[in-house]
């Protein structure tokens, strides 16, 4: 498996945080600007990643106009964000403050707590990552000094403003920094006595505009773009950075041509992309040991089912059932199988595997993931030998969950729980281009498993575009097999499959598969 750049972060993040993947979600995400962490139900961590705008290169609020001059900064900044952002996973504990929040304004309320946790966020760090702390305290630094010289007039206003009412604006940070470094992790008293001080006198707290740090109102807030900012790492931060510069390389070429593979696909559908889906490895963990049983049963089971109908007896070969020779040889009967066959009799089956992620699904969705997650591992066992099979999802955009020449790693379950209900409903054109991934190879058996409510929206003809992509499917060979939709809601399904509970489906599935495994096609 080639390393990617999430799972070295990956590493890091938990290295720092001290939890495990179940106990928080953590996202990789090229569609937001600035990181984000929302600490309640579950601590759930959005990690910008770099991408391209117009040709440029951009990242954190900074545009960058070649990729190369500018990956040294992108690469520290992304470190300093994984590591500023695990550290609050280790630290903060938001529960202290959801009391004290309500009936504040909002803004001044979260500029409050971010103030309080950032101190003891650099505390931690500098205790016991000093390394790590003293590159982000240069990009900390560095953006100071920007800045002041971008709002020098306003600052010291501002500053002469203060040491009017209070004097020594450092002292007063000292002194704050001070207090809640010293203070019992259990002691939400004071904690809230010194965010009543901060919060009422909000000019004690210190702009601080370095990209790397979430805050709350940030997402919603126009960015103010900076150019071509360059901050080089040092030391072990630079040993770090120049891996993440090497494997993004390598990442990216592979991604690209995956794209490009299916982009040549979909030229008369409306998608409004192809991309891959997010990565959640925590979601998984927890789906997977929610659904263990299951899971092993339709795994187990469905590598059992033959998928050739022999004529005649089976070979003669495999392991010798010793009971079984005897009641042959005594009964005089040929027909008794005395081999336990060592391999099952399967031929090679490509599957494509796609679920309906619009936002129609939203009440059985929860259900019908964990469905999907056991779907997933059972065509991973049943094709592991001689099979090939994609994982994917749709909407009104067509996300990637594994390629068929993927393996089923890390990467791809991650993005198993990464999965999530938004947009409109393009079934017709998911059946389409999955019709047209399988059509590349020349297998035998192919099959096509559609997860969906069947509630088609956002494309012309609604239902009527959906049974002609099924319809042409099945001219080319493909078996399509529905499952969520009630029996006989329409006869162009090879087969559906109404969506009870996750017992009841898993165990019609794997009777459906044995029984239309075998038919000829």
């Amino acid at each position: 498996m080639k390393e990617r750049v999430e799972d070295v972060a990956h590493k890091i993040f938990f290295d720092i945080c001290g939890k495990k993947p179940t106990e928080i979600d953590l996202f990789f995400l090229d569609t937001i600007h600035f990181p984000k962490i929302d600490y309640l139900p579950i601590i759930t961590v959005y990690l910008p990643m770099p991408r391209k705008i117009n040709g440029h290169s951009v990242y954190e609020g900074i545009v960058f106009s070649k990729y190369e001059s500018g990956a040294q900064t992108i690469w520290n900044l992304f470190f300093a964000t994984v590591c500023h952002a695990a550290a609050h996973a280790n630290v903060t504990d938001f529960s202290k403050y959801q009391n004290w929040i309500k009936d504040k304004d909002e803004e001044k309320a979260y500029k409050t707590i971010e103030k309080i946790e950032d101190i003891k966020v650099n505390h931690f760090l500098k205790t016991f990552f000093p390394e790590y702390y003293q590159e982000i305290n240069k990009i900390n630094s560095t953006f100071k000094m920007i800045n002041e010289k971008s709002i020098q007039d306003k600052l010291t206003y501002k500053r002469n403003k203060f040491m009017d009412r209070f004097g020594s604006k450092k002292k007063i940070e000292d002194v704050i920094k001070n207090n809640i470094i010293k203070l019992d992790s259990n002691d939400k008293n004071k904690i809230i006595e010194i965010a009543d001080k901060l919060y009422f006198n909000q000019d004690i707290i210190e702009e601080e505009n370095a990209p790397y740090v979430d805050h709350h109102t940030q997402q919603n807030n126009a960015i103010n773009w900076k150019q071509n900012i360059t901050i080089n790492p040092s030391g072990i931060v630079e040993k770090n950075v120049q891996n993440f510069i090497d494997i993004w390389f390598e990442q990216q070429k592979r991604r690209d041509k995956t794209r490009k593979k299916y982009g040549g696909l979909t030229h008369d559908l409306n998608f409004d992309k192809i991309e891959f889906a997010p990565e959640n490895i925590g979601e998984y963990l927890r789906l997977r040991n929610a659904t263990h049983m299951f899971l092993k049963k339709m795994s187990s089971q469905m590598k059992l089912v033959p998928n050739i109908m022999d004529e005649g007896m089976p070979e003669d070969m495999g392991l010798l059932q010793m009971q079984a020779a005897i009641q042959a040889v005594a009964a005089q009967n040929n027909s008794i199988q005395i081999f336990e066959q060592d391999d099952y009799r399967k031929i090679e089956e490509e599957w494509a595997v796609v679920l309906d992620t619009s936002s129609s699904m939203r009440l059985k969705f929860d259900e019908m993931k964990k469905f999907a997650i056991a779907l997933g591992e059972a065509a991973n066992d049943v094709n592991s030998k001689n099979g090939k099979w994609g994982f994917f999802t749709f909407n009104n955009n067509f996300r990637i969950v594994k390629d068929h020449y993927e393996k089923y790693d890390q990467t791809a379950r991650s993005r198993v729980g990464g999965i999530e209900i938004t947009g409109l409903s393009f079934i017709g054109d998911a059946v389409k281009l999955c019709t047209r991934i399988l059509e590349r190879e020349n297998i035998e058996k192919k099959f096509i498993f559609l997860i969906t409510d069947g509630q088609q929206v956002g494309t012309l003809g609604n239902n009527k575009d959906m049974e002609d992509a099924i319809l042409e499917a099945r001219k080319k060979g493909i078996t399509v097999i529905a499952i969520g939709l009630p029996e006989g809601i329409t006869k162009v399904f090879n087969l559906c499959i109404p969506y009870e509970s996750l017992r009841k489906t898993v165990a019609k599935f794997i009777s459906a598969y044995a029984r239309i495994s075998g038919e000829d096609t």
